[in-house]
């Protein structure tokens, strides 16, 4: 039987006059403009929710063509006659349990050897996976409810990491695209706008949604049977990485069947919402670190250093000029280790109309570089008062002092709260400046912090009045 169709049913939580409530797709699409934004605590389902929306635009409009388009669309809406066609010709592709094309599943997919749904999101405890925010075990596993279960759907095909498998003829099965990359959304005032902005110019010849194709079966996908080529951008964006099928039990999912999806072939096509830095023989795309925010690792996007920014940010800073809107940049993605997921991240930075601009990169060329400089010369701070205070020890010993130190720690995290209002500046008079006043507030925060840590006997004064004179030279380096 067909059931809970996502063009229907509320399941997409969105922020509407000042409250959260939930929503179906087709009032999403039709009713834009009256919505502020997606609203999720999960970074990984806002940008699976936003990749879903986008892909079924760019199918339904075809577009946009250019960027005149978008400002049109940007000034009268979006032509709603082709949406509400579009979704009407594929209306019986978006149940979630179906007898014969479930949404984003395979329908005949075996039931033996089932995985309870907590599979689905890096959050919840499932395998060998770390916990991140989770404490349910899969012998004691939670229903979901069909709107939670669909949304979970869409966060495991866009982020699911490689690794062993050991279905259906497959042993290991590839990431999903998301799965190793950081993902730029821009965000505007209303829903529409940020659809807009991330809603590059579009060439629908060549390329499909998933739902546009026949449902897969499990023979389709049985030893990896199935290739597409990892290209176009409905097609990435609803790309199958895994087999799954959701085992309703009524009211609810606890389980489901588990499977390889499509392997996926390698060509030259770029993600538009992935910023790709060049690597020795390749170019790659950027990744979170667990250990640095990512503001730390713009600098391997600039031109200088070889990397490309996302097409999403470039289509945006042009919309944003030419329709005169400010928007925000989100990088949401997840921090993982080969299959192990050590952290989900949503970091939120101001996205200036001129950041792409020669001038701003040169400012931000400029301050990334003095940051690093100013990191690696506190390193050698922190190790020289190591030596002071603890004398010719062991190297690990006097490693692990080190690391223990505050120096470093207090000072990026001076320079993560000074960044975002730079980045505003960026390509203006007075910029640079500002950033050295920051570099030196954040090396006196952190030696400030340090003074306190090392402590008063006589070996730890002695330790800092010579780190003092060190100190100096850095600051001295960061004014110049």
């Amino acid at each position: 039987m067909a059931k809970f169709n996502l063009l229907e049913e509320p399941w997409i939580p969105v922020l509407r006059d000042g409250r959260v409530e939930e929503v179906s797709l087709g009032e999403v699409l039709l009713r834009a403009e009256g919505i502020q934004r997606l609203e999720t605590p999960s970074p990984l389902e806002e940008a699976a929710l936003h990749r879903l929306l986008l892909a079924l635009l760019h199918r339904a409009l075809g577009g946009p063509k250019d960027l005149d388009q978008a400002l049109d669309w940007l000034e009268e809406g979006f032509p709603l006659e082709p949406v509400q066609a579009y979704l009407d010709r594929y209306h019986s592709r978006f149940y979630l349990f179906h007898e014969e094309a479930p949404f984003f599943q395979i329908p005949d997919l075996p039931e033996k050897d089932p995985l309870p749904w907590t599979k689905l999101l890096p959050e919840r405890a499932s395998g060998n996976n770390p916990t991140l925010f989770d404490h349910s075990t899969e012998d004691r596993v939670p229903p979901l409810s069909y709107a939670e279960a669909a949304r979970a759907l869409l966060v495991h095909q866009a982020f699911v990491p490689g690794g062993l498998l050991k279905r259906l003829g497959v042993t290991s099965a590839k990431g999903a695209p998301l799965a190793g990359a950081a993902c730029f959304l821009a965000v505007g005032k209303t829903l529409r706008e940020t659809l807009l902005l991330n809603l590059v110019a579009y060439e629908p010849q060549g390329d499909e949604a998933l739902w546009e194709l026949p449902p897969l079966r499990t023979q389709d996908v049985e030893g990896e049977r199935t290739v597409w080529p990892l290209t176009g951008v409905a097609r990435v964006y609803t790309w199958p990485s895994r087999g799954v099928r959701l085992l309703d039990e009524g009211q609810g999912v606890r389980f489901m069947a588990y499977g390889p999806g499509v392997r996926p072939e390698e060509v030259a096509f770029r993600d538009p919402m992935v910023a790709y830095r060049q690597g020795k023989n390749q170019v790659l795309p950027l990744r979170l670190s667990v250990e640095r925010s990512f503001w730390r690792d713009f600098g391997a996007l600039l031109p200088g250093a070889g990397g490309v920014w996302p097409a999403t940010l470039e289509w945006a800073s042009a919309l944003e000029r030419e329709g005169r809107l400010r928007a925000q940049l989100r990088v949401l993605g997840q921090v993982a280790d080969q299959a192990k997921i050590l952290d989900v991240r949503r970091e939120v930075y101001p996205l200036p109309p001129g950041l792409l601009d020669p001038r701003a990169q040169e400012d931000l060329d400029f301050a990334l570089k003095r940051a690093e400089e100013g990191g690696k010369a506190l390193r050698g701070l922190a190790y020289r008062l190591a030596r002071e205070v603890l004398g010719e020890k062991d190297a690990r010993e006097l490693e692990a002092f080190t690391r223990s130190l505050p120096l470093e720690r207090f000072y990026w995290h001076a320079l993560d709260r000074a960044f975002p209002g730079f980045l505003e500046q960026a390509g203006q008079k007075g910029a640079r400046e500002a950033w050295k006043e920051a570099l030196e507030k954040a090396v006196m925060e952190s030696w400030r912090a340090t003074r306190v840590f090392v402590g008063t006997q006589g070996r730890h004064l002695r330790a800092l009045a010579r780190g003092e004179g060190v100190l100096a030279g850095i600051l001295q380096e960061v004014r110049a």
